[in-house]
């Protein structure tokens, strides 16, 4: 499957590897399909060149091709994509503006809080955390799920939270992932909505309204930085 194949097909691809030479109906029964969808599937695995037809036969015969001279044709491929690379990334700038992105509930600041996120290694990702004792027991896990991603893909945060006996949960997960966060006092700062500046984007999000915009511009996430930078060093 990762190689581009969907489950039906890499059942079929991978029990006719098995198998050597075979017929469409020992290929279904070692898959467990239906002889019917095999044969559809045989058909467009050969339009992909993973699958041949042996000629000449009376019967219907099918060999697998080798996942290796898949891999390789599949790598040539990507070589050519590379090479074009530079062409295409110069006419995207060419018409480059700034995007605004918008998710509501749930599912929809998971997706934000999930955007690009694997861009994210080797980096810092700068916030202005808020309290989020508003936010649904639902909301509150994506943000230990999205802290525990942060982790495991290599970056790091550094914060500014207010300081609240809700937040005291979360303060025990910077120990465990080596996050930074600067506790500000409840009488200067009462935010209820986050503003995360990452180096690609800023995002923000209203926990009580259930919904998060991502303005992605480098400049955007630049001066936000810088502001972050200011408040952060202040005593």
């Amino acid at each position: 499957m990762n190689i581009g194949l969907n489950r039906k097909e890499a059942q079929v691809y991978y029990a006719l590897l098995q198998l050597g030479q075979s017929s469409a109906q020992a290929v279904a029964q070692k898959a467990g399909l239906k002889r019917p969808t095999t044969y559809l599937i045989l058909g467009e695995l050969m339009q992909r060149s993973l699958v041949l037809k042996v000629p000449k036969l009376r019967k219907q015969m099918f060999i697998a091709k080798s996942p290796r001279a898949f891999v390789a044709a599949a790598e040539e491929r990507l070589q050519a994509t590379k090479a074009m690379l530079p062409a295409l990334e110069a006419a995207t700038k060419a018409q480059e503006k700034v995007r605004t992105l918008y998710f509501e509930g749930v599912s929809g600041i998971r997706e934000a809080l999930f955007y690009r996120i694997p861009e994210f290694a080797g980096t810092e990702i700068n916030a202005f955390f808020g309290n989020s004792k508003a936010a649904s027991d639902a909301l509150n896990q994506v943000f230990h799920e999205w802290n525990a991603k942060v982790f495991q893909v290599g970056a790091t945060i550094r914060s500014i939270v207010p300081k609240a006996p809700f937040l005291e949960q979360f303060r025990k997960q910077d120990t465990a992932y080596n996050f930074l966060s600067k506790i500000v006092p409840p009488d200067l700062y009462t935010s209820r909505c986050s503003i995360d500046i990452t180096p690609f984007f800023v995002r923000v999000i209203l926990f009580k309204e259930e919904q998060a915009v991502i303005i992605e511009s480098p400049d955007a996430a630049r001066a936000m930085k810088e502001i972050f930078e200011m408040v952060y060093r202040q005593e």
